[in-house]
């Protein structure tokens, strides 16, 4: 029901940039994260959903048609523009914390030069960090070393300013207004604390596909990790019936979907298939979620010093017909030239039969295609028991 729910299985035939708004629609979010080992979180995500997905569509989305947006959601994220000005009260949030921050770091001084920073860009359009300079704060392990970068942070963070291109992992900037449609600007007035909570909250939950009420990666972010504050939101919109609550059998505490969820049952995949999921895909947002209803145990162990690590540095769950049966540690493309798996370890139940290897080796040469590299002769071999 989840897979189906986020088109991993293929049913919807998702493809091109129409797929991809498509699935952002129904999505609303996907993390974003710099690193680019086998390609970036965000496209890793959508290559697993959308047919002949191509990074391009995402950029294009992002920076040149703004259909898309950079912003704080649950962490740093890729969110519709339509919901920019619904994220209002995200960015005030966000702005206090970062408030805090550069008092931590002794660089509140950005501060008062927010209007001469903002002035810059109006003049001089879109601009990085390394335009401009203004206010040299000194060398630094923490933080930007210029008070006009720590600046075109916060007014970032604000909403004054928007990521209007990115090269590489390098922002450029711009005035929001000059960026975004008018109609994505429009305040909503009317609109209360209580309201925003319950859009939000129930915005979330159709960002995963079903939740439970307890802490946890799906909950991650502004108001949404408070307790009482979700248990209110959620009680609420129970009472107008925009969600639904479910019991899953064998596990106790009962699930939140969306109303809608139910909308994407029709169709079933016609055909077996396999998807190499991304590291912070939604799906894999609240770890104890995922084993619960997988039985997948999964930590993303970038972080962990290599001597601790289980499995490996950057590793991709592989999913076949709606269930975790492997995961792999990838060389990175750059350094390899081609998809080059590294380390295979199949899931301990799983006793992989010639019809899943055909499909997972199809799936390889799909994804090394999606790369643009060629498909290492040896990640075949790698199947083997």
């Amino acid at each position: 029901m989840l897979c189906r729910y986020h088109n991993l299985d293929g049913a919807e035939k998702l493809s091109g940039q129409d797929g991809v708004k498509t699935i952002m629609r129904r999505i609303h979010s996907i993390q974003y994260d710099p690193l680019n080992v086998v390609s970036r979180n965000a496209d890793l995500v959508l290559q697993s959903r959308v047919k002949d997905y191509k990074e391009q569509y995402l950029y294009d989305l992002l920076y040149k048609e703004h259909e898309l947006v950079d912003g704080y959601d649950k962490e740093m994220c890729i969110y519709n523009s339509e919901d920019f000005s619904d994220f209002e009260f995200v960015r005030k949030e966000f702005c206090k914390r970062v408030v805090l921050t550069l008092e931590y770091r002794n660089q509140t001084g950005a501060l008062d030069i927010l209007d001469e920073v903002k002035d810059f860009v109006s003049q001089h359009g879109i601009t990085g960090t390394k335009d401009i300079s203004i206010g040299e704060t000194g060398k630094s392990s923490w933080g930007h070393r210029k008070l006009s970068s720590a600046a075109l942070d916060y007014l970032f963070n604000s909403g004054e300013l928007c990521v209007a291109d990115k090269r590489g992992t390098q922002k450029y900037f711009d005035l929001t207004g000059r960026v975004l449609k008018s109609e994505f600007l429009q305040p909503n007035t009317n609109i209360t604390t209580e309201d925003f909570l319950e859009w939000y909250t129930e915005r979330r939950i159709q960002s995963v596909g079903l939740v439970w009420n307890k802490p946890g990666g799906a909950w991650q972010g502004c108001f949404l990790s408070e307790k009482d504050i979700r248990a209110s939101a959620l009680k609420r919109l129970l009472e107008k019936n925009k969600i639904e609550e479910i019991q899953i059998e064998g596990i106790k505490e009962p699930f939140y979907v969306s109303s809608n969820l139910k909308n994407h049952m029709d169709s079933q995949a016609s055909d077996a298939y396999v998807r190499f999921i991304a590291p912070l895909d939604n799906i894999m947002w609240d770890r104890q979620i995922l084993e619960s209803l997988f039985d997948f145990t999964y930590r993303w162990e970038v972080y962990t010093p290599a001597a601790k690590r289980k499995f490996g540095y950057y590793v991709l769950p592989v999913l076949y017909n709606g269930r975790f049966v492997a995961r792999f540690e990838p060389e990175p493309v750059n350094k390899a030239g081609a998809f080059v798996i590294k380390n295979w370890w199949w899931e301990s139940e799983i006793k992989p039969n010639n019809a899943m290897k055909e499909t997972i080796a199809k799936e390889m040469t799909h994804f090394a295609n999606y790369l643009g590299v060629d498909n290492s002769k040896d990640n075949f071999s790698k199947l083997e028991v």
